[in-house]
């Protein structure tokens, strides 16, 4: 990976020692600046600045549907872009009640965490862990009755996509399961699931009424970028869930090893948007969404790593989430220029 970093080192523009300490500074405020409003902390809580990320399954399966069939169901396509909003949200809001629920049992060691995270605001006082949980269980709640009236409007299958990626989220937080604390990847896998590629599939079903080969090819790279910037989230958190004994992979792998599996599996996920445009009927202006590319890795290159900070960690989720959001805008623009001129 240190080889990957220096030959794409070089296809980047330079970037500035002042800038970079810009950048440094302003993630550093970031971790530690409290709320100045409720909206600012609820924002926090449910992780706001990932919307477009998550969005960007349902979106790319509903525009696919729509190349194909020539057929948009606007409402579905609303409903499905709330029921996954919704789930994402409160996924992150149990997320963090569960790590501070984790970290009070005895043997393991707290942390103080930065104002950034749920859990930092729980620390603070600024949520009671109650007030988290309910959030949490409020918003998965809506996302399931528009799961349902999605359900009303494709039929019954769609609760197999939307069904499935709910007890995928929830098991992995909620006993007797919580196996995303086990360690060794399934976390992250339960992500890949329940935020990536089920979501893609169902929301393909509901304007297709099928589901075919395509979009399950596609939603493996999506899935996989999905998956990337909750994984690099958990590296922002690293000691502390080491601390906790909280087994994430990164916690297993370790903070270098985790970054460098993380600039691997970018490029992985644009391979298999390569392969997929280039062995379907894709058309070959989808292969624009490879110009997400350089954001995605070019992090990587400006950052020390032997010398991790958490602020570069920072850097590196909100530039995941950026590229995850742009591949997707990207990979949708085209099939919508293709269908329309």
């Amino acid at each position: 990976m240190q080889l990957l970093d220096r030959e794409f080192r070089a296809t980047q523009p330079m970037v500035s020692e002042r800038e970079r300490q810009r950048e440094a500074r302003s993630a550093s405020a970031l971790l530690q600046r409290p709320p100045r409003s409720l909206v600012q902390a609820l924002a926090r809580l449910v992780r706001a600045e990932t919307t477009p990320a998550l969005m960007t399954p349902v979106v790319v399966g509903n525009v696919l549907a729509w190349w194909q069939t020539g057929e948009l169901n606007l409402v579905a396509l609303v409903m499905a872009l709330m029921g996954l909003v919704m789930s994402g949200w409160g996924f992150a809001a149990l997320s963090d009640y569960a790590d501070y629920q984790f970290s009070r049992r005895p043997g393991a060691r707290p942390v103080p965490d930065p104002l950034y995270s749920g859990y930092g605001l729980i620390e603070r006082a600024v949520f009671r862990p109650a007030t988290v949980r309910d959030v949490g269980r409020i918003l998965l709640a809506i996302g399931a009755l528009c799961s349902l009236w999605l359900a009303v409007l494709a039929g019954w299958p769609i609760l197999f996509f939307s069904g499935f990626g709910f007890l995928i989220l929830w098991a992995a937080l909620m006993l007797p399961v919580k196996y995303g604390y086990r360690g060794w990847g399934l976390g992250e896998v339960g992500v890949f699931w329940g935020l990536g590629l089920l979501p893609l599939l169902g929301s393909y079903y509901v304007q297709a009424q099928m589901v075919s080969t395509l979009p399950l090819l596609i939603g493996i790279p999506v899935g996989l970028l999905t998956t990337l910037f909750v994984f690099n989230y958990n590296a922002v958190h690293f000691r502390r869930d080491w601390l906790i004994h909280k087994r994430t992979l990164t916690v297993n792998l370790g903070l270098a090893r985790s970054l460098d599996l993380s600039a691997l599996v970018t490029v992985l996920a644009h391979i298999g948007i390569l392969l997929v445009v280039v062995l379907t009927d894709l058309p070959l202006s989808a292969l624009v969404a490879l110009a997400a590319l350089p954001i995605g890795l070019g992090i990587f290159s400006q950052i020390e790593r032997d010398s991790l900070s958490l602020e570069a960690c920072v850097r590196v989720y909100q530039t995941s989430v950026n590229a995850v959001a742009l591949a997707g805008g990207l990979l949708c623009a085209a099939l919508l220029l293709d269908r329309l001129f």
